[in-house]
């Protein structure tokens, strides 16, 4: 595994895939590894198998756990990249040793430009701030190479998980008093397919499909965007 030096922000993700659950996490954390398992995965294996040949070069940015990664990686070349060392530990114990590994920031990727035919994430750009998605895609399209596309997973404000979660959320901390959070805040929902086809444009980036639909249960807005 390449590592990159330890941040703050390597501390908190990792925290996060080291906390240990109370009974509400817990059963959140069950939930979201079916769903992950049997539903993420066969979509994402349908718009990655769509939109790449077999032994393509691709970048996971943002792999987490990897457990959606379980097909891909037996037909295309993945690099799989997080910021966290346990996420990565825990790519490694679910899929061993098919992907290469690579701790660093996903607004610093340590490989030269124009490195891979494609990249894909899903449940990362939501997490940060509309000015550091825009970073995380002009470094997106620095290391992918020309004519590569990009394929995001990225869930909207009106989506049925998003309502769900919101819900949650209210009734633990609101009603209960709970003080429960059950998975990372959400600050940056996709608004609208004008929204993503913005920011895209200002990044190097143009919008060539917009997805959401009931391969995913309308989880995401899949979005796939080919490097100008």
């Amino acid at each position: 595994m390449i590592k990159s030096a330890t941040s703050n922000e390597e501390k908190k993700w990792n925290k996060y895939w080291t906390k240990k659950a109370n009974k509400s996490q817990l059963v959140y954390k069950v939930i979201a590894n079916f769903y992950r398992r049997h539903i993420i995965k066969k979509a994402l294996n349908h718009f990655i198998e769509s939109e790449f040949k077999k032994e393509s070069k691709l970048l996971h940015a943002g792999c987490g756990s990897g457990q959606v990664d379980k097909d891909l990686i037996l037909n295309y070349k993945i690099t799989a990249l997080d910021i966290s060392g346990e996420a990565l530990k825990l790519y490694k114990f679910y899929n061993g040793s098919k992907a290469t590994l690579l701790q660093a920031s996903i607004f610093n990727i340590p490989v030269r430009g124009s490195t891979y035919d494609g990249i894909y994430n899903m449940g990362v750009m939501e997490h940060f701030t509309n000015e550091e998605d825009e970073k995380i895609l002009k470094e997106l399209s620095r290391v992918l190479k020309p004519k590569g596309k990009l394929v995001l997973f990225w869930p909207p404000k009106y989506g049925p998980t998003v309502l769900f979660l919101n819900s949650a959320h209210f009734i633990l901390n609101n009603i209960l008093k709970r003080n429960i959070r059950l998975h990372p805040e959400e600050i940056s929902l996709v608004k609208s397919k004008k929204h993503v086809e913005d920011i895209l444009k200002r990044t190097g980036f143009k919008l060539v499909k917009f997805y959401h639909g009931p391969k995913d249960l309308f989880t995401h807005c899949v979005i796939v965007a080919k490097k100008k």
